[in-house]
């Protein structure tokens, strides 16, 4: 009688863990590091792809800061140079690597911002370039609500998941809209 009970324990113990694991998978499903939606009120505004490059024009939503996603949608991991143009020579570059398959955010206040785009090469420091539009996937949060701390020109976000972004991003103080 006692393996009898024993058995039907250990059959409960056997449901019970299969029944823990499956509400995980469900509860982190959104965490998925594949997700390639933007997120939600993120949009396909503010930038353009030309001649290989990426283009954000942060002032064409009206707003004093813009807060832009950019996913690396390749395997590999994508630098991004900042082409500047007569500026000062006191003025800092906003250069970046986004790892393969993650996002990051970029928050700025610049009338334009121009960047090229690169992958790690042997042959060279900076990188063989590459086309912006086959490597990133590109949004912008049109309406976002900056605290007085935390405006200016800064990658806030460096490589995370898309819902880990948006993490760091309310974390930093930002409140997208």
């Amino acid at each position: 009688m006692n393996t009898n009970i024993s058995y039907r324990f250990s059959w409960y113990k056997v449901v019970l863990a299969f029944m823990v694991l499956s509400l995980s998978n469900i509860a982190f499903a959104g965490d998925d590091e594949n997700d390639v939606r933007n997120p939600l009120g993120c949009l396909d505004v503010g930038y353009e792809f030309e001649l290989k490059t990426l283009s954000l024009f942060p002032k064409e939503a009206g707003t004093r800061n813009s807060l832009y996603f950019i996913r690396n949608k390749s395997n590999q991991r994508v630098n991004l140079y900042q082409m500047r143009q007569g500026d000062s020579s006191l003025s800092m570059f906003l250069n970046h690597d986004i790892h393969p398959n993650r996002w990051a955010v970029l928050s700025t206040c610049e009338q334009e911002v121009k960047y090229i785009c690169t992958v790690d090469d042997r042959k060279s420091k900076y990188g063989k370039i590459v086309d912006c539009a086959d490597n990133l996937q590109v949004c912008e949060f049109a309406r976002v609500r900056f605290g007085l701390n935390n405006r200016g020109n800064h990658w806030i976000v460096n490589s995370n998941t898309r819902n880990g972004a948006v993490r760091e991003v309310v974390r930093y103080g930002i409140i997208p809209q």
